[in-house]
């Protein structure tokens, strides 16, 4: 599945599939829904409490199947009094308003939590894997779905029109296995990669120089 096969487009006719795939609109095989507005105040906030997910959250990743931690937890005053809006675990989240959208960062929530007023979340049904549904949404620019150039935005009933191709339950399992394993070597690789950038320069040449001298004798 490429970028360019992901959605047919806001206004394109849905393309032809293999066999046994269907094209299906993501408030078909989705629950689509935002968050609240964030409580205002340090009596909302706890050291232990349910995770508080903000977009910035999102930002720490930039993309992310397993979304397990966030900054904020809330206090039980904020669970008792305010009207949050929880993301179940297997969630797939991205930024809904603000210049966050053109970021195309997304998270697949490992954990239940509560989410900000500027996400939206998808909550996958029955019929389609949480994974299958975060590598679809990655394949969309939500930019090309917003309502306002000037403070960028998207509707409910927008993304819930957004077609998607659904394959066959073990085809998701079998896209999203390798898509996924490929994605956290990748992740191991930048990590190792950052830590080497991280060593101070007389501390990488001296490791090097001792690798190679062992290599050849």
């Amino acid at each position: 599945m490429t970028a360019a096969s992901a959605a047919p487009g806001r206004n394109a006719a849905p393309r032809p599939l293999p066999d046994g795939w269907r094209w299906a609109k993501l408030g078909e095989v989705c629950r689509v829904f935002a968050g609240s507005a964030a409580p205002q105040g340090d009596q909302y906030f706890s050291d232990d409490g349910p995770f508080f997910f903000r977009v910035s959250d999102l930002g720490q990743h930039g993309r992310t199947t397993e979304l397990a931690q966030a900054r904020d937890r809330l206090s039980p005053l904020a669970l008792d009094e305010k009207s949050l809006v929880m993301a179940k675990r297997g969630s797939v989240l991205f930024p809904k308003s603000g210049a966050a959208i053109a970021l195309n960062h997304r998270a697949l929530l490992a954990v239940d939590g509560y989410i900000v007023s500027h996400l939206m979340a998808l909550e996958p049904g029955d019929d389609v894997l949480s994974e299958y549904i975060y590598l679809a949404i990655c394949m969309i620019d939500m930019m090309a779905y917003g309502d306002n150039a000037g403070y960028p935005s998207l509707k409910q009933s927008s993304v819930e029109r957004i077609n998607i191709p659904i394959p066959p339950f073990a085809e998701q399992r079998r896209i999203a296995d390798m898509v996924i394993t490929i994605a956290k070597a990748r992740t191991a690789a930048e990590e190792q990669l950052r830590m080497i950038d991280s060593l101070p320069a007389a501390i990488w040449y001296d490791t090097l120089k001792r690798s190679v001298d062992l290599e050849n004798r």
